[in-house]
């Protein structure tokens, strides 16, 4: 998928997702909008963040779930034991129904 090109790449971004590690992703606004409910309320009500270049949300720092994100799958092989209930829950918070493709 082409989007996979786009992910967390700093080039074609407009906003960094700020980790609790201080790790950081990149990100189009666009794309975590349309993908997500909780983001396009976040991004584009008009709410500090509409206008920020970063935000701090360190539950959205899970690699499966922004994998996902941009192309609507995840690889089955990065589930583990020590990740799995916490995608899960990532896709719960951020309103996706299921996981449904794993590649």
């Amino acid at each position: 998928m082409i989007l996979r090109l786009l992910l967390n790449n700093p080039k074609y971004s407009d906003i960094e997702i700020l980790c609790e590690d201080e790790k950081k992703l990149h990100g189009g606004k666009a794309i975590l909008a349309a993908r997500s409910k909780v983001f396009d309320r976040l991004l584009y009500n008009e709410m500090k963040e509409s206008y920020e270049k970063q935000i701090s949300f360190p539950i959205f720092c899970n690699g499966n779930y922004i994998e996902y994100t941009y192309t609507g799958s995840i690889k089955e092989d990065s589930l583990t034991k020590n990740n799995i209930f916490e995608t899960f829950m990532l896709q719960i918070f951020f309103n996706y129904r299921t996981f449904r493709n794993l590649s």
